[in-house]
């Protein structure tokens, strides 16, 4: 369920991000308030309302664990490690983030991630007229995988 989430979030376009994870109100410049640590406190505060409605991710867990297995969630936390690893870059540190998701999902190539690469998914943001930003947000990576899954 988290991983389904995160990953169209992570198929829009950086600036749209906040529109998910939040900006600070420090500035008028949305890609300049996004911030690992907000999609750090984003997935600890998903992850929380899902304990308290008893909901098991056992998805989400094997993605935190294969985070740990291949070096990428240490003690310091994976959202540090990421700002360290892309030199206090904080775009590029949630760009780590979702690149590593992707790959944990190419690797696994759960059902749901088959079949949403499957047909055109419309933007989750909408303008005011009521149509999606771009009507399509699938990498065309993904969308071959999928193709060649049937």
């Amino acid at each position: 369920m988290l991983l389904k989430h995160l990953y169209r979030i992570s198929l829009e376009e950086p600036p749209l991000w906040c529109f998910f994870i939040g900006v600070g109100g420090q500035t008028s410049d949305m890609m300049e308030g996004l911030r690992i640590e907000r999609l750090h406190a984003y997935i600890h505060g998903f992850k929380n309302a899902q304990r308290e409605m008893s909901v098991e991710d056992e998805e989400a867990s094997a993605f935190f664990d294969w985070l740990i297995e291949t070096g990428e969630f240490p003690g310091q936390g994976w959202h540090c490690k990421y700002l360290s690893d892309e030199g206090g870059d904080e775009l590029r540190a949630i760009g780590k983030f979702f690149g590593l998701l992707h790959k944990y999902l190419l690797e696994q190539r759960p059902a749901w991630f088959l079949d949403l690469n499957k047909a055109p998914q419309p933007s989750q943001i909408h303008r005011g007229s009521g149509e999606p930003v771009r009507p399509d947000i699938r990498l065309p990576g993904h969308v071959d995988v999928a193709a060649s899954s049937r």
